[in-house]
């Protein structure tokens, strides 16, 4: 009965609106999608070339040249599993990072925060 209403159709339609977001927020996320993936294989290609000339880590041959999949060039598929490594820590980053500058704002929805009263006793 309530619902059916002028009022309460024009608080909803307010509501979805303020819901919405600005659509160049996707470009901006699409954006920094591939720039994470392209400072993941630059990085990984610095990170074997500096590593050949400094010796951090030994990499075998068998990780460089993998034996069933000749058709690889040598070391291609390494460099793709330390650009998805970097590419992960760089996604958890932002996230940190956008997590702390727009931290969740409860909603209309939402329970309110459960009010403690001093320390339990048991």
């Amino acid at each position: 009965m309530g619902r059916d209403n002028w009022r309460f159709a024009q608080h909803e339609r307010e509501r979805e609106l303020k819901k919405r977001r600005n659509p160049i927020w996707r470009g901006v996320g699409c954006v920094l999608l591939v720039l994470l993936a392209m400072t993941g294989y630059f990085v990984s290609g610095w990170f074997f070339i500096e590593n050949a000339r400094q010796q951090w880590i030994y990499l075998p041959e068998g990780i460089m040249t993998i034996p069933f999949a000749a058709w690889i060039p040598r070391g291609m598929l390494a460099q793709f599993v330390v650009a998805l490594i970097v590419v992960l820590f760089g996604y958890a980053f932002l996230s940190f990072v956008y997590a702390f500058m727009f931290p969740i704002k409860p909603g209309d929805t939402d329970a309110p925060p459960l009010k403690r009263t001093g320390p339990r006793k048991s």
